[in-house]
């Protein structure tokens, strides 16, 4: 690739990569940046650099991934159904592709940092601002879609895997003045956590600084300093209101069982219950329903819930599983959940060697537990994106890893 295409390139990358915590409002602009990333990129291809990429081991296993959903949808008459959601398989193995080709991946990672960071302060200032008017430190889901830059969930996990950078930076740079700039944004994102009050990010940051905390501690004094952190967190965590709302139901006082709160107040839970429920009537174990199936079935289930106006919450809401393994194996069943996750050990081995990438992917292979990222385009570039980053930082020179 010439310098020229090849400055263009990076621009354009790392111009998605401060988009996507805006991607509600910067759409159009991140699908023609992608468009034109993959028009240089096949401009500009040889023989040498194609055969590179399509050697690459997790290419290789998510092309399989791909195909076997598009054969198995074209088979049973679902291509068209389907759709939606191969594509953003398709997008994914894409995106891998035209990321991994960036030379300078500092720039994606400076970049996407800085993006969270922008949408992490506007949210944060939003909700500061609504508690200063409304004097309730409460949010509920109506305020969540006025305040948020975008879903609290995304937000979320993009603040925690912005905080595993900054970590990576933090450690590994010798420039004070740095180090400085890195340790802000390390608190800064720590505190949009506990104000955006999102329960599986803050359960996620958790094992990221302490992993990384003991990793790095050479000595009794900053053990000490973790355990303080942790415990101001952990302080503040149940202090905000709409935090022991979230974590505890706290607002409900009726129900003694912690479990029968989770029961009556989590979506997940009937959700999850709905999906073994299919898995079992339809018994599809080896090929799966294909996605449009599974969610018809989902919304059938929801309309003879018993309580009406939670009926109708999650008939509008068009709830999936929620659940990106479960979600494979209803829909491809049990052949596509293995290819899936043959890809995600590949994944797992190729990072282990570095903590802040075994975070990365961790941190991944969590989130797939209560999100779909595989329906959401959205998805599709965070996905691709956390690949590429935590390969780039196990094959870093000079990186401190786990098996040293």
């Amino acid at each position: 690739m010439s310098l020229k295409f090849e400055q263009t390139y990076t621009y354009l990358a790392a111009l998605i990569c401060a988009s996507i915590p805006f991607m509600t409002y910067a759409k159009a602009f991140v699908n023609i940046s992608m468009i034109c990333l993959t028009l240089i990129l096949f401009a500009q291809l040889n023989k040498e650099k194609f055969k590179k990429i399509i050697t690459q081991n997790t290419l290789i296993l998510l092309f399989i991934f791909l195909f076997w959903i598009i054969a198995y949808s074209v088979f049973n008459n679902s291509f068209f159904a389907d759709f939606s959601e191969t594509r953003k398989v398709a997008q994914t193995l894409l995106l891998l592709i035209l990321f991994s080709q960036v030379s300078d991946k500092r720039i994606l990672i400076s970049m996407f940092i800085f993006g969270t960071f922008l949408s992490g302060l506007i949210t944060s200032i939003n909700i500061i601002t609504f508690y200063l008017n409304s004097f309730e430190f409460l949010l509920t889901g109506a305020d969540t879609n006025e305040l948020f830059i975008t879903q609290r969930l995304y937000l979320g996990f993009f603040i925690v895997i912005s905080l595993i950078l900054s970590l990576e930076r933090f450690y590994n740079i010798s420039n004070k003045n740095h180090k400085a700039v890195y340790l802000f944004l390390i608190f800064s994102f720590l505190i949009f956590l506990i104000l955006i009050s999102s329960r599986s990010a803050i359960l996620i940051a958790f094992m990221v600084l302490i992993t990384s905390f003991i990793y790095n501690s050479k000595s009794i004094k900053r053990t000490i300093v973790l355990m303080l952190t942790i415990s101001v967190f952990i302080i503040m965590i149940f202090n905000n209101k709409t935090l022991s709302k979230r974590f505890l139901y706290a607002d409900d006082s009726v129900r003694q069982s912690f479990i029968e709160k989770i029961k009556t107040h989590e979506p997940r839970y009937d959700i999850w219950k709905f999906s073994a429920q299919i898995f079992e009537e339809q018994g599809s174990y080896i090929l799966g329903l294909g996605t449009y199936k599974t969610q018809e079935l989902l919304i059938d289930k929801y309309k003879i819930m018993p309580i009406k106006k939670r009926s109708d919450w999650f008939i509008k809401r068009n709830f999936n599983t929620h659940n990106q393994y479960l979600d494979i194996t209803l829909s491809y069943g049990f052949i596509g959940l293995m290819i899936f996750m043959v890809f995600i050990k590949e994944i797992i081995f190729s990072s282990y060697k570095n903590i802040y990438s075994f975070n990365l992917i961790i941190s991944l292979i969590l989130f797939l537990f209560i999100e779909n990222l595989f329906h959401r385009q959205l998805g599709a570039f965070i996905f691709s994106l956390i690949i590429v980053w935590a390969f780039y930082l196990t094959n870093t020179k000079n990186e401190k890893n786990i098996s040293s």
